[in-house]
């Protein structure tokens, strides 16, 4: 598996070319000295041996190891951010780390995190308590409080910067919320360039705002500056890895979106959307054939998810002439979305009522 990842990332550096095309390389370092990241002398080797224990699935050994970090470096908020990843990671999974006084038997997890954190920052306001405080937050409004008080503290925060711009596009009841988040996000890169992730952050609002060739440019860089960093998740890298994929489809690179994803092949994580692009990539490339199969491989792994069902409605109707199949499937979306909560299932659903709808129509 290490083997096809690094061929794929490999592979993505020799597009590297064809993504700066007409515009300026991205050039930004990454740094193991950033204020609120600094790691020192033997603490980098103490980083990667937790995540080394992480990767092989040892949660708790990396806990524990990140722990001991964090009591000789308590201010480096990247070790604090994996930390509470991980006590979110096995909170989740009924590992009731903080009771009796935070227990799993009276919140939930996430609950249970807002408690500890909270009470941490209540406790001792500095500014890796309430950045990790905000954080853990379910509330957007408290959570960009508790950013505003880290800024108060220290206004060159990149941290504090960088949570502010990912609050500020949680809240919805802020009209003019992506420009003060790309406000947040720009002052947060001033003051760290190397901010790996505000820098992923950066890709991502480019890909929403419809720039993909800066989001193409800015995400080979990423991927590139953070090959074997033990900062980044290897989950975060598959999705970067996917994002880079979608970008290359929306332009037309099948063969290579096709390659990418097949030396990502076995990959667990993110699976289903994997192979949902997979399905586009062999469908756009003319083999309908391989894409259904792709489709059908990526319904059964999304446990009732609705986009691979459209996915294969759309392979029979459009590619494989078998019209009374295509019915099928989006009578079967119609039934599945009529109660649906997520927005983009009702989006299918009403999609898939509106076709049904006209074929009665055009059948009278």
């Amino acid at each position: 598996m290490k083997a096809q990842f690094f061929a794929t990332l490999l592979a993505i550096f020799a597009l590297l070319s064809v993504a700066s095309c007409g515009a300026t390389r991205a050039t930004w370092r990454a740094s193991w000295s950033a204020p609120g990241s600094n790691f020192r002398g033997t603490e980098r080797t103490a980083f990667a041996e937790a995540r080394s224990a992480y990767d092989r699935g040892a949660r708790t050994e990396a806990l524990e190891r990140l722990r001991r970090l964090a009591s000789e470096a308590p201010d480096n908020l990247e070790v604090g951010t994996w930390i509470q990843d991980l006590e979110s990671d096995l909170l989740v999974g009924g590992v009731d780390l903080f009771a009796p006084r935070f227990s799993l038997a009276e919140d939930s997890a996430d609950e249970v995190l807002r408690r500890v954190y909270g009470a941490r920052a209540s406790d001792a306001p500095t500014v890796p308590s309430l950045v990790l405080a905000a954080r853990a937050e379910t509330d957007v409004i408290a959570a960009e409080s508790l950013l505003t008080r880290a800024l108060e503290l220290e206004p060159r925060s990149a941290w504090a910067h960088y949570g502010m711009a990912h609050v500020i596009l949680q809240d919805r009841t802020k009209i003019d919320r992506w420009s003060i988040a790309r406000s947040s996000l720009e002052r947060a890169l001033e003051l760290d360039g190397g901010h790996l992730r505000a820098r992923r952050l950066e890709t991502w609002m480019a890909a929403q705002e419809g720039d993909r060739q800066s989001a193409e440019r800015l995400l080979v860089r990423w991927l590139d500056v953070t090959e074997s960093d033990p900062r980044v998740a290897r989950a975060n890298r598959v999705e970067g890895l996917l994002d880079f994929v979608h970008l290359l489809l929306l332009r037309g690179e099948n063969g290579r979106s096709i390659r990418i994803l097949q030396d990502l092949d076995g990959e667990p994580h993110a699976r289903p959307r994997r192979l949902m692009l997979l399905a586009v990539a062999r469908q756009e490339a003319g083999d309908a054939l391989a894409a259904l199969e792709a489709a059908l491989t990526a319904q059964a792994a999304s446990r009732g998810a609705v986009l691979p069902l459209v996915q294969e409605a759309l392979l029979h109707e459009l590619f494989l002439d078998a019209p009374l199949e295509a019915d099928q499937r989006w009578r079967d979306i119609a039934d599945r979305t009529e109660d649906a909560a997520a927005i983009a299932d009702l989006i299918q659903g009403v999609r898939a009522r509106v076709r049904l709808e006209r074929q009665e129509d055009a059948a009278r």
